[in-house]
């Protein structure tokens, strides 16, 4: 059996609207947040811009490894839950397989289009992003942008790849890192991520 994703997106969905008074969503073993994704660009993108000039790197840097980690514990927590094991686990029928359950996963997050385009096992991930909420309030308040914007979907496509081909959870985190070849925020059409082993 193939990767259901749209099965999943709508598990996702439909056990999104169990939440408390705060906004928490106790989900797929993990406790998830909801709230603007306006709130959450305008955080990263002020913060780029008040590190500025010769500190823009850092920040650059400081944002994805962020969101790296973020990936990392939040989807460990995904495939570790009964959810996953109920769900996706019987879907699974290759290691690879569980980046097909990642993606569907996050594209019921709200984070955008997510299609995998290439995968070389333990080497290579590019995936295909369209309508990515980070490039797409980049250029609603600022335009086009210098460089890639996408920040978490860059973070997040090594953290899948940490998850599969990095030693056992912990310690796999920043096996791989991620680069954005192409950015809406830059004029391309669509974003890409490509993580490899660093």
């Amino acid at each position: 059996m193939a990767i259901d994703g749209k099965k999943i997106i709508h598990a996702v969905m439909e056990g999104s609207r169990i939440r408390d008074a705060k906004g928490i969503i106790p989900l797929f073993g993990v406790y998830l947040s909801l709230f603007s994704v306006d709130y959450y660009n305008r955080l990263s993108f002020d913060f780029e811009r008040m590190m500025g000039g010769q500190r823009a790197e850092e920040a650059e840097r400081l944002l994805v490894d962020a969101a790296h980690e973020c990936g990392y514990a939040t989807f460990q927590g995904i495939r570790n839950s009964w959810e996953w094991e109920e769900l996706v686990g019987p879907m699974l029928r290759t290691k690879e397989d569980q980046i097909q359950g990642f993606i569907a996963v996050a594209v019921a997050f709200g984070w955008g289009d997510m299609a995998v385009k290439e995968l070389v096992p333990g080497e290579k991930l590019l995936i295909r992003v369209d309508s990515s909420y980070e490039a797409t309030g980049y250029l609603e308040k600022y335009g086009l942008a210098p460089s890639g914007k996408c920040y978490m979907l860059r973070g997040v496509t090594a953290a899948f790849m940490d998850l599969l081909y990095g030693e056992d959870y912990p310690d796999g985190c920043f096996t791989f890192v991620a680069d954005e070849t192409l950015c809406r925020a830059k004029g391309d059409s669509y974003c890409a991520f490509v993580a490899r082993r660093t």
